[in-house]
């Protein structure tokens, strides 16, 4: 058999096992083939670009990989964590990521993590890699070790350096960068996570667990469960698996993109605020195609015109905002006040570095309305049914109006409105569109100041988390509406304690499932008897309540965490009572 022949011969065998896992031959049969290549090379003195002694593995640069890598979910706050600190933590290091798949105890490939299903076949490398033993004592027949590539060499751009150096062609290339595999998981075993792990070790591995691994470089702390029967219980989504996150550093995230336009939209206030429209680019797993723009002050600081390259970040990783001018575009239109005014239909004016509505009267009543509509959650009483029936202000919706004009719709509005008149104050307060004052600033209010007949005594009661600028906001909005809001048939009173509003460190509970009643409503119920309603379970949390869907992570984390769980359909006048 020639060279070439013997050559085409190991990379159909290749092929079978790499690309289709399906052997066709023993292995040893196959070492013996491998090695009589190698000889013949070197005593020939050459070998082909794509010999099999070059680069081992499929034919192909992409290989399917034995087990899907799934990603890390990634969370920001201590209380996320706690279905899993009393497992095991681990460093989640910044390098790269590496599958090493032996055969019979024999290392065979390594693939990059790819996207997940597929990797990049870099087996020529993976002799140069340190942690990585060419041969481990093993009874199974294949043995799959994920883990992370990282380097003891001093560099400035640590990622680039460990990541390009993956993608590198020459094996002594390689070899300079000092690159080591620190294993972190053995794929498809049936063992808790902890005895795998020291079973790697074992077989020679640098592993996770090693005190030295905390020494790289690191983007966060890994918290998964031990239990093998938990892991396969909690299971995966199509993107993370449930029984482990990485818990993580709230980090400002930025990119590049040009800005396209900018929408002016009027607040209920009057305020004029621009929203600019960029080129769709991806921030921290999300994709982002509107930024706030801040005001016209930022904007003409900054002489922002459309086609500009804008730099921008989410801001405290969920509202994206702009950030900076890259670069100007050579034909760019520059922003100005005109074009607010052309955008919204109306003159604007100066208000420090805000653009305010010249004549409110113009458009921030029905602008206010539409507010007042939603929080008191007037349910079908969109802006076309407001605009169909002339309603520009809140009185207009409890004088004698035609409703039937909205068709089978209206007699549903009509009881809508009607159970408007026995809404807590807190929530009638907060809808009243008042600047600074929504609803937790309005369960503040009224627990120093009930009655809204005595809502000016702002001014000299001391109310915390209430600053100066809301008691003027308040003060200068009650001159010019006082009078109107006395005469809704609303509540305008509430009897409560500080406890009842605020909800006492004690009593927190969550809700979960489906209810005959708005999430909102019930929350506001249970937070009228005291109770503090949140949205995460935690360790502290009094009870959840749940609409009996026992398969969402509120109901898994409160049976893990040992919380109360009361179902809401079996208990209903309790719950809604709140007697739990």
């Amino acid at each position: 058999m020639n060279y070439k022949e013997l050559k085409q011969l190991i990379q159909k065998h290749n092929q079978a096992y790499y690309d289709n896992s399906a052997s066709i031959i023993k292995d040893a049969e196959y070492d013996q083939l491998y090695d009589k290549l190698e000889a013949m090379e070197k005593a020939q003195g050459w070998r082909d670009h794509d010999s099999p002694t070059k680069h081992v593995g499929g034919t192909g640069g992409k290989v399917t990989h034995p087990y899907k890598l799934y990603s890390l979910q990634k969370v920001y706050d201590e209380e996320e964590i706690e279905p899993w600190k009393k497992d095991v933590r681990l460093p989640k290091i910044d390098g790269t990521n590496l599958t090493l798949i032996y055969r019979r105890g024999k290392l065979r490939m390594g693939l990059t993590r790819g996207n997940g299903e597929q990797g990049t076949d870099v087996t020529h490398l993976i002799g140069m890699l340190k942690g990585a033993p060419s041969r481990i004592i093993t009874e199974d027949d294949e043995v799959v070790i994920n883990g992370e590539c990282v380097t003891d060499n001093d560099v400035e751009n640590y990622r680039n350096y460990v990541s390009g150096a993956i993608g590198l062609d020459s094996p002594a290339e390689f070899a300079e960068r000092n690159i080591k595999f620190i294993a972190h998981d053995w794929l498809g075993v049936t063992m808790n996570y902890t005895t795998r792990m020291k079973v790697v070790k074992n077989m020679g591995f640098y592993t996770v667990f090693d005190d030295d691994s905390w020494d790289y470089p690191r983007d966060g702390v890994v918290y998964r469960t031990d239990s093998w029967d938990r892991e396969q219980g909690a299971g995966w989504t199509s993107k993370y698996p449930r029984f482990a996150v990485a818990l993580k550093e709230r980090e400002v995230e930025t990119a590049i993109t040009t800005l396209q336009d900018v929408l002016w939209v009027v607040g209920r206030t009057g305020a004029v605020n621009p929203t600019g429209v960029v080129d769709p680019v991806v921030l921290d797993d999300a994709t982002i195609s509107r930024v706030t723009l801040h005001n016209i002050g930022i904007i003409e600081e900054h002489d922002l015109g459309l086609g500009d390259m804008i730099k921008i970040e989410r801001a405290g990783g969920v509202i994206p905002k702009f950030l900076g001018v890259v670069e100007h575009s050579a034909h760019g239109i520059k922003i100005t006040k005109s074009h607010a005014e052309q955008t919204i239909g109306s003159e604007t004016k100066r208000d420090g570095p805000r653009l305010m509505v010249a004549d409110k009267n113009n458009i921030s009543s029905v602008k206010f309305l539409e507010y007042f509509i939603r929080i008191l959650e007037i349910k079908g009483l969109g802006p076309a049914s407001v605009q169909k029936m002339g309603l520009t202000h809140p009185i207009d919706l409890y004088e004698n109006q035609n409703w039937d004009k909205l068709g089978a719709n209206g007699a549903k509005v009509e009881a809508e409105i009607e159970r408007t008149k026995t809404k807590p104050y807190d929530i009638v307060l907060a809808s009243l569109g008042i600047p600074g004052v929504g609803r937790r600033a309005s369960k503040l209010i009224i627990s120093k100041i009930p009655a809204f007949r005595n809502l000016r005594d702002i001014e000299t009661t001391d109310i915390k988390g209430i600053g100066p600028s809301t008691v003027e906001s308040v003060l200068s909005w009650l001159d010019e509406n006082e009078e109107w809001v006395t005469t809704l048939p609303l509540q305008l009173e509430q009897n409560v304690t500080v406890e009842e509003v605020v909800g006492t460190p004690d009593r927190k509970v969550c809700i979960t499932g489906k209810l005959d009643m708005s999430r909102r409503d019930l929350s506001d119920r249970l937070e009228s008897k005291g109770y503090k309603v949140t949205s995460t379970v935690t360790k502290d949390c009094y009870a959840l309540i749940t609409g009996g869907d026992t398969t969402s992570s509120k109901y898994k984390r409160a049976v893990t965490l040992g919380v109360n769980i009361i179902d809401y359909w079996s208990s209903q006048k309790d719950v809604i009572n709140g007697d739990f």
